[in-house]
């Protein structure tokens, strides 16, 4: 809208200096700042016109003020109306109208000539100026963060705490950056021009997400997984942190930096703030007094603060936002050809000093070629110095490890260096006017061809890769950079092709895939790959609700194979395993190796509700019956005992993928740990009953924690006898006084403290009380020994043989008299370091026994190097008498073999005289079971036995 020439005023050149503010910023600033102190009001109450021209303008004006929306329009309308109420106040009668528009209408309505100031971010201010030509900033929006004020702002880079792989800004290439979007200054520009700087050009060489208002989607993103860096205007953080929605220890900043005078830690170099402009038909001296108006607002009074802002600055320096757009070919400068009119406009002052320089140049040139003639030399050098940079120029191309061709408009080649020729295995000559079309291998779809000629045809670079074919015949992967050359007029005249051999760089990737996600014995999938493929399965378009089933496999004393057969032995058994399951399963499922002996199989579901069940039921009946057969690996066969959990693939509604993969892993798990307990059926499939089982589990791990605590543990003896029933020893076993449930025998509770630690305090206490028994039992005869179990888990611990001789030395016993029995379980691992242990207690004369003798994993090549005393016989080898006989039993090939290597041997478990009797022949038999006596609290025992000594 058009002024009244009542307001101009014979500023013009004030007005002049004002529109070459863009190119001169500070003279500007300063004809600005001249203007307003020459001026009898000021900064402060400057009126916009006198009460003379008021009285010849009661047409009532009405300027129209435009501010950008970049939220919703009623939020910003109610922003910026008091700014407008301000100025209708101010310049009264002239008016004041507010127009919030969005991006796209804010600039019709500046081409159009609608409005007559405008409010906008400074990229926008920028791409404003040169499409519409609006005039220098009248002033610089103090913005308030918090309680900061500033005029200027930046960029922040982010990402989280634990990503040590993204340090630096470099590190960035490649990930996925989270912003608020793209045509953001503070939430993306800022922080792409940053990047630039530093060799990382977006959107390029990054995959951008694009979240959308507020810039806390951002942060969500990169916390979340979805993102690895973030990008927010500064304050953006400090804000969430304010509210107490943001622990900065989650984040790590990134080329992180504290500005003098600036409040924030930013990224990247700091901006001016919005500026206030107005457009070129405005009056120059409207302008000026508008720009005064401005300034004159308080910075913390009542009306900055219902705007939310700390008032006006003096306009900054939005040259820098000028060069930011230019470096990243945003509009306008993305199609801008760079004129000569905008060369002289730029550097008008310099091509002044250069100009009067060239003079000086030409005429003392003149003058010194007249008078020497030596200078015809040193031209000549520079001529040839000129062509040694084109030979070293050539030499650089020849010798590049690049392919480079060289083509003529129609694409017929007229140059092509040596690597192009290696790389295609083609000679010059054949090459030399042929189109590069001859290297298509056909692998390359024709629509990427077709993308490419589109770009070039617009006279752009084209980028990507290329599957071409060599002159053998071979198909190598290309990445390709193909650009247009134009000659002075601006018309391609040939292309210039840049080709990289991506042979080694694939095969480099293929093993890298092949080491995240292959089982590198195997070659079957590894737990990343099935975590994958579970999150794939929740992501695809699966309306069942069970999505599918996953089958945990754990084969039983694969330990051993890898101890008897060799490392060798044992991978080429899991390599058989897996190729078995592979077969079987098929396309059904993927197989993956878990750790050492540990496979899992997920099956994707296909059948109905209805028939779900079974087929769970079947998918794990598969792998049972696919181990069933023996095994043959190097000339040896193994039949392999193995359990089998299957769980249900399911995913409530709300709940995370994470958290349904983790709950199908805990329930096939749960499954498997039910198929290992003994006498279970080997294939178990995850029901209600098992989390409660597992519950119930928990709790009474709980309470036995507490037991030992509280001395609800109470220790019973069981006697050991001779063959003429004199008493030999005491075997300790432990119970339970349960404040509940009574008295619980071992079994209630040994195997859920094997599974945790408490088997170590329960063996200490145990121990303990062994150590005060022994004590008191050899005061009354020495030669009695106590027998305690202790499992391989607390006989491991570096503190034991310590801690066992401190508490004989506590109870003052006789190291002799303690027999420590350990079972064959324990050799399986670090068998030279269980040997010197033994070894070390064996000095201070405490004993071994191997209990359960024959029932292990062991060899009975152990027994040459163990500094064993003393062999116990299972109950199961005493039961078998009475089915296969002494002999057959193997309880005579035990007792003879023992008593060739010297050692003491026991009988557990006779109940009944027929088994004594079969049993007498073995003279040095030593007897225990409750045919003598069963396990009795020590007090009683006690009791007892000195009551029998004493008669």
């Amino acid at each position: 809208m058009g002024l009244l020439t009542c307001f101009k005023t014979p500023a013009q050149g004030f007005a002049k200096s004002l529109n070459n503010q863009r190119s001169y910023p500070l003279l500007g600033l300063i004809a600005l700042v001249f203007s307003l102190l020459s001026s009898p009001q000021g900064f402060a109450n400057a009126p916009l016109q006198s009460s003379e021209n008021v009285s010849n303008a009661k047409a009532a004006l009405t300027y129209r003020l435009a501010v950008l929306a970049y939220r919703d329009k009623p939020s910003t309308h109610k922003r910026w109306q008091p700014l407008v109420d301000y100025l209708n106040q101010k310049f009264y009668p002239v008016s004041f109208q507010l127009e919030v528009l969005h991006l796209a209408e804010l600039e019709t309505a500046v081409q159009q000539h609608q409005v007559d100031f405008v409010l906008t971010q400074p990229a926008h201010y920028v791409l404003l100026t040169y499409q519409s030509g609006l005039t220098s900033p009248l002033a610089s929006l103090i913005n308030l963060e918090g309680d900061f004020a500033t005029d200027r702002f930046g960029g922040v880079i982010f990402t989280r705490h634990d990503r040590d792989d993204l340090v630096t800004l470099e590190d960035i290439k490649g990930q996925r950056i989270a912003a608020a979007a793209t045509s953001s200054l503070g939430a993306y520009e800022m922080q792409a021009y940053e990047l630039l700087k530093h060799g990382v050009r977006l959107p390029g060489q990054a995959t951008l997400i694009e979240t959308g208002q507020p810039q806390s989607l951002a942060l969500e993103a990169v916390l979340s997984g979805q993102a690895d860096v973030g990008f927010v205007r500064t304050g953006v953080l400090e804000g969430l942190v304010k509210k107490g929605k943001l622990d900065m220890g989650q984040l790590k900043l990134i080329n992180a930096q504290r500005l003098p005078d600036f409040p924030f830690v930013t990224s990247t170099a700091l901006y001016p703030e919005w500026p206030f402009a107005a457009m070129p038909h405005v009056d120059k001296e409207v302008a000026r007094q508008v720009a005064a108006a401005l300034l004159s607002i308080p910075s913390m009074g009542d009306l900055a603060r219902s705007m939310n802002i700390a008032g006006f600055n003096i306009a900054g320096d939005y040259r820098t936002i000028d060069a930011l757009m230019r470096e990243l070919r945003l509009a306008p400068f993305d199609k801008e050809t760079f004129t000569l009119r905008d060369f002289v406009d730029m550097w008008f002052t310099e091509l002044l000093i250069g100009l009067g320089v060239f003079v000086f140049w030409v005429m003392a040139t003149l003058f010194f070629m007249v008078q020497r003639q030596r200078l015809l030399s040193q031209e000549r050098n520079r001529l040839e110095v000129a062509l040694n940079q084109v030979r070293l120029l050539n030499q650089a191309v020849d010798q590049s490890p690049e392919a480079i061709v060289i083509t003529d408009s129609e694409g017929h080649i007229n140059y092509m260096n040596p690597m192009f020729l290696d790389m295609t295995g083609y000679s010059e000559t054949e090459m030399l006017g042929k189109n590069p079309r001859v290297l298509q291998s056909g692998l390359t779809p024709v629509e990427q061809y077709e993308a490419m000629w589109a770009i070039l045809k617009e006279g752009k670079v084209w980028r990507g890769e290329l599957s071409n074919r060599r002159k053998d015949g071979s198909v190598y992967p290309a990445q390709a950079i193909i650009s247009p050359v134009k000659n002075a007029m601006g018309k391609v005249t040939h292309y210039l092709g840049i080709q990289r051999d991506l042979t080694e760089r694939k095969r480099r990737e293929k093993r890298i895939e092949e080491l995240l996600y292959q089982d590198e014995v195997t070659q079957v999938a590894n737990r990343n790959k099935l975590i994958e493929t579970l999150d794939k399965c929740l992501q695809a378009n699966n309306t069942y609700p069970v999505k599918g089933c996953l089958v945990l496999i754990n084969i039983t004393r694969f330990k051993f194979i890898n101890q008897l057969h060799g490392m060798e032995v044992g991978d080429g058994v899991l390599c058989a395993v897996a190729q078995r399951l592979s077969i079987v399963y098929g396309s059904r499922g993927l197989v993956a190796r878990l750790a050492a002996d540990h496979f899992a199989i997920f099956c994707e579901n296909r059948v109905e509700k209805s028939k779900v069940d079974e087929w769970i039921e079947q998918m794990g009946q598969l792998a049972a019956t696919a181990l069933e057969p023996r095994l043959e690996v190097g000339r040896k066969r193994f039949m392999l005992e193995a359990c089998f959990g299957v769980g249900a693939f399911r995913q409530a509604e709300g709940q995370l993928p994470i958290d349904a993969i983790n709950q199908v892993f805990n329930q096939a798990g749960m499954a498997l740990r039910a198929a290992r307990q003994p006498n279970a059926i080997r294939l178990q499939i995850y029901n209600a009953q098992m989390m409660a089982e597992q519950l119930e589990k928990h709790h009474l791990q709980s309470e036995l924690a507490h037991a030992i605590k509280d001395q609800q543990l109470r220790l019973f003896v069981q006697p050991q006898v001779s063959q003429g029933q004199e008493l030999v020893g005491l075997e300790c076993l432990v119970r339970w006084q349960h404040p509940e449930k009574g008295l619980l025998p071992p079994g209630h509770f040994i195997t859920l403290a094997e599974e945790s630690d408490l088997i170590v305090s329960l063996g200490e206490w145990v121990m303990e009380q062994a150590c005060a028994i022994l004590a008191q039992v050899q005061k009354i005869q020495p030669n009695i020994r106590v027998a305690v179990n202790i499992s391989p888990k607390h006989f491991r611990q570096a503190y034991f043989n310590a801690q066992c001789l401190g508490y004989l030395a506590a109870a003052g016993a006789n190291p002799k008299g303690l027999m420590i029995e350990i079972t064959e379980s324990l050799f399986v691992d670090d068998l030279d370091e269980v040997i010197a242990k033994m070894t070390e207690l064996k000095k201070h004369g405490i004993r071994f026994s191997i209990d359960d003798f024959g029932t292990g994993y062991s060899s009975l090549s152990y027994l040459q190097h163990l500094p064993v005393d003393e062999l116990k016989i299972d109950r199961a080898f005493i039961l078998g008498m009475e089915r296969y006989g002494l002999e057959g039993s193997l309880v005579s090939s035990i007792y003879a073999m023992a008593q060739q290597m010297q050692l003491e041997v026991v009988a557990e478990g006779i109940e009944n005289t027929t088994q004594w009797q079969r049993l007498a022949r073995f003279d040095q038999l030593q007897l225990q079971g409750f045919l003598f006596a069963k396990p009795q609290f020590y007090p009683d025992w006690l009791k007892t036995w000195q009551s029998t000594i004493n008669v």
